[in-house]
């Protein structure tokens, strides 16, 4: 009995780690794109609270703009809100919006 204990609570503390590593990097950064290079496939997102940046890789993105599929690096534009990321096979995942500020409401009727 303790044996089997043992082995389950070494299978716990094995798997605790994995998880928080496939939880981290499935996490995604989120906010305005302040830059965006083409030719080098590099696009750079910034916290607005927080004001962290990073740049991001984008060789072989998936990139959706306006939820239009199958768009590239090129399209994306500065000023625009991202969610940046990892997909599968660490490949990177990006979903862009224009930000309107003549958003149509709705009108009561």
């Amino acid at each position: 009995m303790k044996t089997f204990l043992l082995s389950v609570l070494a299978a716990v503390v094995f798997l605790i780690p994995a998880h928080a590593v496939a939880a981290a990097k499935s996490q995604a950064f989120h906010e305005k794109i302040t830059s965006v290079n083409a030719k080098e496939h590099t696009n750079t997102v910034t916290e607005k609270k927080t004001g962290k940046s990073q740049t991001f890789t984008a060789r072989h993105a998936s990139v959706t703009v306006d939820k239009q599929k199958h768009k590239h690096l090129a399209d994306l534009r500065i000023g625009m809100k991202a969610k940046v990321k990892h997909g599968g096979k660490s490949h990177l995942e990006i979903v862009a919006k224009t930000h309107s500020a003549n958003k149509k409401r709705k009108t009561a009727v």
